[in-house]
């Protein structure tokens, strides 16, 4: 959690020092990449990112369909939200519990880029973030997903003892062998959702020129350091 949350908070810092992205859409995304880097541990039924993701994921879906039903009561809405909370909290996540298993197809890197782009159309289209933020935010989760995946591969590496554990390879892979029907359920998922958010942008933006020599403008102090940091 730790690396992930570095690694986001300085690409979020980037993004803002180089005007892509506003202060509190920085916070957004350095946010979305810290959670996303606990995500890949979804699959691992006692640990501490499969509980607390659940119980966020069941409290997000209870306000997302109260939201887009904002015409009955508040009794109404409220058992709405109660009926939506208890059915993803019990009965989805005792399915997932059933259905999958630690280090299985929720751990690899096609799983990280689904999860980027389910939360970047649920961000645009049931929390209403605009459309380049909801793509960052997209970005971010996958970014985050994808170096747990990448720690969990070098840490299957003993150096001290010149050995390979028995998870390498395990972590880092882009299909799972023993479930190729699930494999193949996500790249499809994958083509049939990519084309409802704006990835190119983002692509453009980062292997543009111009955001380079912005960012390297923004390197070092404009003039004496910290100049009107402290305003009376």
């Amino acid at each position: 959690m730790v690396v992930g949350a570095t690694f986001s908070g300085v690409s979020s810092t980037a993004l803002l020092t180089t005007g892509q992205v506003s202060s509190s859409g920085a916070f957004l995304i350095f946010s979305l990449g810290t959670i996303g880097s606990l995500l890949p541990d979804i699959d691992s039924k006692s640990s501490i990112p499969f509980k607390v993701t659940f119980t966020l994921l069941s409290v997000f879906t209870a306000f997302a369909m109260i939201f887009s039903k904002a015409g009955y009561s508040l009794v109404e809405l409220f058992l709405l939200w109660l009926g939506t909370y208890f059915f993803m909290k019990y009965i989805v996540m005792e399915l997932f519990i059933r259905l999958t298993i630690h280090r299985g197809i929720f751990h690899t890197i096609p799983m990280g880029v689904l999860a980027g782009i389910i939360s970047s159309i649920a961000l645009k289209n049931l929390f209403f973030v605009d459309s380049k933020l909801a793509a960052w935010s997209g970005f971010f989760i996958a970014f985050g997903f994808i170096i747990h995946l990448a720690l969990d591969e070098i840490y299957s590496v003993d150096l001290f003892n010149k050995r390979l554990k028995s998870s390498f390879g395990t972590a880092f892979t882009l299909y799972k062998r023993d479930n190729l029907v699930g494999t193949f359920a996500i790249y499809l998922l994958i083509a049939m959702l990519l084309p409802n958010i704006e990835i190119s942008n983002l692509f453009n933006i980062l292997s543009s020129e111009t955001f380079y020599t912005k960012l390297w403008q923004t390197f070092l102090p404009n003039g004496t350091l910290f100049h009107g940091f402290i305003k009376f």
